[in-house]
């Protein structure tokens, strides 16, 4: 079984969301000057081709506008702004922004249009190492890591799927990304037996720091990742 580090790594969700308007420059920003261990972001493909970092399907909550975003081109994007008043932020200017420090990417990918392309740019701006493409869509996943064993993949979901064991090996993903109120015990062990790495999201209040720490995870995804930091800041070893 793959040894994990009893110091989770942390990774910031949209930068670092609860700190600062998420999926923006100065949230990633943020996340950076913490010191994260890594960097979760949200891709969607626009109708022109375009690869914009943005949590939600639809512009509403983000914005003052509306609008399916993955209808929209990246024309119309670049001049819509957030509700802080930023602007929707492009994948290459996030990895503009990375590239120097050097911490590791998990990019999801929110729609099945955009693999292509959100993968075209990732390979041809960082390393394999520095980058791990994720999804709710497996189907797609596993077709990617088919096509190269050497991409570093991850499956999100809600739940625990059944026969999980062989659906892990069907997909065959590095990290499986799931929701921290709904794991459990056979999750965890089927996924570390596998010598995958486990990270749960989204991880900000005391009683779900305390449930993620309990089950051991390679990595933790939060909106603040100042409070996980410094709740690890003194630990040492390996489990």
């Amino acid at each position: 079984m793959e040894e994990t580090a009893l110091k989770p790594k942390i990774f910031g969700h949209r930068g670092a969301a609860g700190l600062a308007f998420e999926n923006t420059l100065a949230s990633i920003q943020k996340a950076i000057d913490l010191g994260v261990d890594g960097i979760e972001i949200d891709v969607w493909q626009t109708t022109d081709g375009e690869i914009v970092v943005f949590h939600d399907a639809y512009l509403d909550r983000l914005t003052d506008e509306s609008g399916f975003i993955a209808e929209l081109s990246y024309g119309k994007l670049k001049n819509t702004k957030l509700k802080n008043g930023a602007e929707i932020p492009t994948l290459k200017a996030v990895l503009d922004l990375v590239k120097p420090h050097k911490i590791p990417l998990l990019v999801e990918v929110k729609a099945e249009n955009a693999f292509l392309k959100t993968l075209g740019i990732l390979e041809s701006n960082l390393p394999s190492d520095a980058f791990t493409i994720g999804s709710f869509y497996h189907q797609k996943i596993m077709e990617m890591k088919r096509q190269n064993p050497e991409l570093q993949t991850a499956i999100m979901f809600e739940c625990v799927p059944v026969f999980l064991e062989d659906y892990l090996q069907k997909v065959n993903p590095d990290l499986v990304v799931t929701a921290i109120e709904t794991h459990n015990a056979y999750l965890v062990e089927t996924v570390k037996a596998q010598n995958r790495k486990l990270l749960f999201y989204t991880v900000n209040q005391e009683p779900e720091i305390e449930l993620a720490l309990k089950a051991k995870p390679y990595g933790i995804i939060t909106n603040f990742p100042d409070r996980l930091l410094e709740r690890t800041r003194n630990v040492t070893g390996s489990f």
